[in-house]
C-alpha cells in the first residue's frame, strides 16, 4: 500500500515552509545518497538505510525477504568469534543448500537437511547469537526493524543522538560484508512467518494481488511461494546483494535531533563510505496488466452474513500525469465525511463503500468496496455505487468541493510532517522511487493548477468499464502448512563473548548525557474552567492546525454500553441536520470530527484550522446537545454487532484478546461485560440518547495544541460547549488481576489453524515501591523484550519454534494502587505441531532463567531508550500530561525509573526473578490453536485442562 499521491506532495509544501524541516542532500564519494533532517523537538534520531530493490526484483522466490532476515545476522568482523575457522562451514551449508533445491527425492532431501543440520551445529561454535541486535540497544537504539516490500527493502531503528557515530558504524557494517549465518533457524522463522500469515488474511491478500495482477511480479507473495519457500538457495541471495546492495542504489535516511556539519559528513564518510559501489541495476517494469470488462474472482474469506464486492479500476502512480487528478476524483467519492460514496453511507443505502488507492512503483489502481445492508442485495448497492462514479465522470460537483478537498489534504499532509516518525516515513517512500525533492516540488505546483476539468478527465480515463469484480466467498481458504523440517536447535557456546568490531567500538568515547523526561509542571499550561472541567493547553510551533479532544471520563471499563454508543453516534445528524449535510457542514469549515470510546474515557476530536476553532466548537456543542435518534443507523449498529458475533472464533486472533482477559480479569473482562445480544436487540433510540446525556454528566478534560493563546481557547470552549453539565466524578475503572490458587491450562478450539498460540500469565504480588517497578521493568526488557531478550533467542533463534514471541509486564498506577497484584504474559506463536515442545521451553525459560550480563546491560539501555525514544511531541503532550494526572502521578514515573535503573544488578535481577516468577506453582496457560493438532493429554502436566467455549469468553 502507498501513501496518497497529493498527500505526499503536500507534505513537500509543509516541509519546505517551515525552517527547521528542511531537508539537506548530498552523495558520498561511492555514491549513496544522504537525507539529513534536522529537527530537535525530540530527542532522538531515526536513522534508516533504504535499498531500491524488493519482491518485484525476486518474484515468488522470496529472496528479498531471506536476505533482509540475514542482515541481522553479521559480518566477517561481527557476530562470530572466529570468522577464518566459521567460512569453511558456512560454504559448505551454502553448498547443501543449493543441491537441496535441485533435489526432488523426498529421502534424499532428508539427508541433505540432516547434513545440513550437522553443519550448522558445528558452525554454531563460533557465533555470537545476536550480537548486531544487542550493540544496538547497548548504543542507544530501540524500534529496530526491517521491512521488505514489491519495490523496496529498508532497515530502521531511532536512537539517542549521542551515539549517532557508533550507529554509523554498526549499520554501515552490516552492509559491507554481511554473512549468511544462522540460516537454518531464519529458514524455519520464515516458515512460521508464513503459516501466521495463512492464518490471518494473508492468503486472501496473497489471492487479490494475483487477480489484479496476475503473472506480473506484483502478482506473487512477497514471502516467495511455498515450493520456492522449501529450497531455498544461498548463492542466488549472494548473487542478489552483489547486484542490488550497491551505494549508487541505497539511500541513508537520518532525521530528528542531529545537526548537518562537514564532521557528520566526514563520518558518513568514514563509515557508509565504505559500502561496495557498483552501477546502479537495471530493474524489470511491471505494470499491470490490460483489465477485460466483465473479470471476476472469487475470494474466500471467514468472514459471514455480509456481501462484499471490490471493483478495481486501473490507476496512476504517484508520478504519471494523471496522478494527482485522480486522487482528487477519488477523493470526492471518498473522503470520510461527505464523498459521494460517504453519502450512501451517511444515508444508510449500504452497509459499507469506499475508494481506496493500492499503489506500486510501477502500477496503482484504484479499489471501491461494497458491502450492502445486512442481507440486502448486492446488484442494487452495485448500481448505487456505480451512479455515484457516474456523477464525478459527469462533473456534477462544484468548484468549491474540489478546493475543500484540495485545502484538507494539505492540512493533514501539514500535520503528518510535525513528528519525526511520520517525516521519516515520507522521506523513505520518497527516495526509494527514487525522487528527489525538486520533482517533488514540481508536482505540486501542478497540483495547485488541477482544474475540475482534469479531474473530469482522470475520471473518464480510469473510471471505465474495464475493472475486475472481486467477489467475497464465505469460508475458510486452503491452507498449505508449512512444515519443518525438524533440526536439532542450535546449542550457542558464546553467548556472552564480544567480537573483534564490538571492542572496536568500546573505543569510541561516548557522551554521557542525563535521559529526557517529561516535566509534568511545566510541560503543558493548564486551566481550571469549572469544578469538572481542566483544560491542558500546548501552543503549536509549526502550522496553523488546532487539534482539540474533549473527553469525558467514563470509559468501557465502567460503562460497557460506551463501545456501542460510540459507533452508534458516528452515524447520527442532528435535530437541524441530516447526518449528511452535518458532514458537509464540518467540511465546509475543513474540520474533522471523530468519537472514541476508550476504556477510561469517551472522546470528540476535533481537527482542523484555527480560524474554524470557533465555528468548530459551535458545531460540536451543537451535536452534544441536539444529536437526533436514527432508526437506521441503530438498525446498522445493529448489524454490525450481528456480523461481529457470528464472525467470533473463526480465526484465532479474535479470541487473543477476550481469552487473555477472561485469565487475567475474570468476571470483569470487557467482554464478558459488554452487551449481550438481546440487549442489543432490544436497544431503542432514546436508551442510547440517554447514555450520551448521562457520559455528558462526568468530569471532563480539553486537550488543545494551536496557535490560539490559552485565554483565548478557555474563553470559547466556555462559551460554545456545556460544560456546566459536568457534575459528576470520574468513573472507577480500575480492574483487579486475578490471582489463581492452582495451575490451569485453558485451551480454546480454531479448527484449521496452522499455528497454536501459546500464552503463560503469572500473578506478582504488589510492587509497592518506585524500585521494584523499575526491577520489574528491567526484568520484562531481558526476558521478554527486545531481540537480545532471553524469549526471543532461546524460543526464536536457538530452537526455531516461532516468528514471534515476547513478553510484558501488567502494572497499575504506583500513586493510586500502590497494593495492587501486577503480573507478567508471554505470548507465542508456533506451528501446532511444536505446541508442546513450545511451551515446555518457555516454562522451563521461566522457572530457570539463564542470566547473561551482556544481554541484561543491552536490556537496561534499552530502557532508557524507550524512555527518550517515545518522548511525547508537542501535540502529545497535553494527552501525555493529564494521562499522568488521571493516574494520580505529579512527577514523570519515567524520571525514577530512568534514576533507579544504573544501580539494579544482575543479582537484583535475578532475585526478583526467583521470588515472583520462578517460584510461582500457580502458572496459568492459555492455548488457542486446532485441536485436532495438540496433544490435549500432554497439557495436563502443566495444570488442571478446561477447555472454553465461545460464551466463556465472550459475551
Amino acid at each position: 500500500m502507498k501513501r496518497t499521491a497529493l498527500s505526499i506532495f503536500a507534505c513537500v509544501v509543509a516541509l519546505t515552509a517551515t525552517a527547521q524541516l528542511d531537508v539537506k542532500e548530498f552523495k558520498l564519494s561511492n555514491g549513496m545518497t544522504v537525507w539529513v533532517n534536522e529537527d530537535h523537538s525530540q530527542p532522538k534520531v531515526f536513522g534508516a538505510v533504504v535499498v531500491r530493490a524488493g519482491a518485484k526484483d525476486c518474484p515468488n522466490t522470496g529472496i528479498a525477504h531471506y536476505f533482509e532476515h540475514i542482515m541481522f545476522k553479521g559480518t566477517d568482523r561481527l557476530g562470530t568469534i572466529d570468522y577464518t575457522a566459521e567460512k569453511p562451514l558456512l560454504d559448505s551449508i551454502s553448498a547443501q543448500y543449493d543441491l537441496l533445491s535441485q533435489t526432488k527425492d523426498e529421502d534424499v532431501r532428508k539427508q541433505i537437511q540432516q547434513h545440513i543440520n550437522q553443519l550448522s551445529l558445528k558452525a554454531a561454535d563460533y557465533v555470537i547469537p545476536n550480537e548486531f541486535n544487542r550493540l544496538i540497544s547497548k548504543y542507544g537504539g530501540s524500534s529496530l526493524n526491517a521491512g521488505t516490500g514489491y519495490d523496496m527493502t529498508f532497515y530502521h531503528n531511532e536512537f539517542l543522538p549521542h551515539f549517532i557515530e557508533q550507529w554509523c558504524w554498526l549499520n554501515s557494517e552490516r552492509l559491507i560484508t554481511p554473512v549468511y549465518r544462522g540460516f537454518q533457524g531464519e529458514l524455519e522463522n520464515v516458515y512460521e512467518e508464513k503459516n501466521r500469515s495463512a492464518d490471518g488474511m494473508g492468503d486472501a491478500m496473497d489471492k487479490v494481488m494475483g487477480a489484479v495482477f496476475k503473472t506480473q511480479p506484483y502478482g506473487y507473495p512477497i514471502i516467495g511461494s511455498t515450493e520456492n519457500l522449501k529450497n531455498p538457495r544461498l548463492s542466488d541471495m549472494a548473487e542478489f546483494y552483489k547486484k542490488y546492495y550497491v551505494a549508487s542504489n541505497m539511500g541513508l535516511i537520518l532525521c530528528g535531533d542531529i545537526t548537518p556539519s562537514d564532521d557528520l559528513t566526514a563520518l558518513l564518510e568514514k563509515t557508509f563510505g565504505r559500502v561496495q559501489t557498483g552501477p546502479v541495476p537495471q530493474r524489470g517494469y511491471s505494470p499491470m496488466p490490460e483489465i477485460l470488462a466483465g473479470e471476476r474472482q472469487e475470494v474466500t474469506l471467514p468472514i459471514p452474513l455480509i456481501g462484499a464486492e471490490a471493483l478495481v479500476f486501473k490507476g496512476a502512480t504517484d508520478y504519471e500525469p494523471d496522478a494527482n487528478a485522480l486522487e482528487l476524483a477519488n477523493g470526492l467519492l471518498s473522503n470520510g465525511k461527505a464523498g459521494l460514496l460517504d453519502s450512501l453511507m451517511n444515508e444508510h443505502k449500504v452497509m459499507a463503500s469506499f475508494a481506496l488507492n493500492v499503489g506500486f512503483d510501477d502500477a496503482a489502481g484504484t479499489a471501491v468496496l461494497i458491502i450492502p445492508k445486512l442481507f440486502g442485495k448486492m446488484k442494487t448497492a452495485e448500481g448505487r455505487v456505480m451512479e455515484q462514479i457516474q456523477q464525478v465522470i459527469n462533473g456534477n460537483f462544484s468548484d468549491s468541493q474540489l478546493e475543500a478537498l484540495k485545502q484538507e489534504e494539505v492540512m493533514s499532509a501539514e500535520k503528518s510532517l510535525e513528528t519525526i516518525s511520520s517525516r521519516s516515513e515520507l522521506l523513505v517512500d520518497l527516495f526509494s522511487k527514487g525522487k528527489t525533492w525538486q520533482d517533488a516540488l514540481d508536482k505540486i505546483e501542478r497540483i495547485k493548477r488541477l482544474t475540475k476539468a482534469d479531474v473530469v478527465a482522470a475520471a473518464k480515463k480510469y473510471y471505465g468499464t474495464n475493472y475486475i469484480t472481486l467477489v467475497k466467498k464465505y469460508g475458510t481458504p486452503k491452507k498449505e502448512t508449512l512444515k519443518q523440517p525438524g533440526y536439532k536447535p542450535i546449542q550457542p557456546k558464546n553467548t556472552d563473548a564480544k567480537s573483534d568490531f564490538a571492542r572496536q567500538l568500546e573505543q569510541i568515547p561516548v557522551i554521557q548525557t542525563e535521559i529526557r523526561t517529561v516535566d509534568l509542571q511545566t510541560a503543558v499550561d493548564t486551566k481550571q474552567l469549572s469544578d469538572h472541567a481542566t483544560l491542558y493547553y500546548k501552543q503549536n510551533p509549526i502550522n496553523d492546525i488546532f487539534t482539540f479532544n474533549l473527553r469525558f471520563k467514563d470509559g468501557k471499563l465502567h460503562t460497557p454500553a460506551l463501545s456501542v454508543l460510540g459507533s452508534y453516534l458516528s452515524s447520527l445528524g442532528t435535530d437541524s441536520l441530516k447526518k449528511q449535510q452535518l458532514e458537509l457542514a464540518w467540511q465546509k469549515i475543513n474540520t474533522t470530527m471523530e468519537i472514541n470510546a476508550g476504556s477510561h474515557t469517551f472522546v470528540f476530536s476535533l481537527t482542523g484550522p484555527d480560524k474554524q476553532f470557533e465555528p468548530a466548537l459551535r458545531l460540536l456543542a451543537h451535536f452534544l446537545q441536539s444529536a437526533k435518534g436514527d432508526d437506521e443507523a441503530l438498525s446498522d449498529a445493529k448489524d454490525e454487532d450481528k456480523v461481529d458475533r457470528k464472525s467470533f472464533g473463526k480465526q484465532k486472533d479474535d479470541v487473543l484478546t477476550p481469552m487473555r482477559e477472561y485469565v487475567m480479569y475474570g468476571s470483569k473482562s470487557t467482554y464478558l461485560n459488554q452487551l449481550s445480544k438481546s440487549e442489543i436487540k432490544a436497544l431503542k433510540n432514546e436508551d442510547l440518547l440517554s447514555l450520551f446525556r448521562e457520559v455528558q454528566q462526568y468530569d471532563c478534560e480539553l486537550l488543545y495544541c494551536g496557535t490560539k493563546t490559552i485565554s483565548e481557547v478557555a474563553a470559547a470552549a466556555q462559551q460554545a460547549l456545556p460544560l456546566s453539565n459536568c457534575t459528576r466524578k470520574e468513573a472507577d475503572t480500575f480492574r483487579p488481576l486475578q490471582q489463581y490458587t492452582e495451575p490451569m491450562v485453558y485451551f480454546y478450539n480454531v479448527p484449521k489453524s496452522r499455528q497454536n498460540y501459546v500464552i503463560s500469565f503469572d500473578a506478582i504480588s504488589p510492587l509497592s515501591t518506585a524500585d521494584d517497578r523499575a526491577k520489574l521493568s528491567l526484568f520484562g526488557e531481558y526476558f521478554g523484550g527486545s531481540m537480545s531478550s532471553v524469549l526471543f533467542q532461546n524460543v526464536r533463534e536457538f530452537r526455531s519454534l516461532a516468528y514471534s514471541t515476547g513478553g510484558r509486564a501488567y502494572t497499575t498506577s504506583l500513586a493510586q494502587h500502590p497494593d495492587a497484584v501486577l503480573g507478567y504474559i508471554t505470548a507465542t506463536g508456533t506451528q501446532a505441531d511444536k505446541t508442546m515442545e513450545a511451551l515446555a521451553t518457555v516454562d522451563s525459560l521461566l522457572r530457570q532463567m539463564p542470566m547473561k550480563e551482556n544481554n541484561l546491560d543491552a536490556a537496561r539501555q534499552s530502557v532508557l531508550n524507550d524512555i527518550q525514544n517515545s518522548y511525547p511531541t508537542f501535540r502529545n503532550m497535553p494527552a501525555f500530561v493529564a494521562n499522568q494526572h488521571m493516574l494520580g502521578n505529579i512527577v514523570d514515573p519515567n524520571a525514577a525509573k530512568a534514576r533507579l535503573l544504573p544501580g539494579i544488578t544482575a543479582q537484583d535481577i535475578i532475585q526478583f526473578h526467583q521470588q515472583h516468577i520462578a517460584g510461582n506453582n500457580n502458572r496459568v496457560w492459555m492455548i488457542i490453536g486446532d485441536k485436532k493438532l495438540t496433544d490435549m493429554k500432554a497439557l495436563e502436566r502443566y495444570g488442571k485442562v478446561v477447555e472454553l467455549k465461545k460464551e466463556d469468553v465472550y459475551r
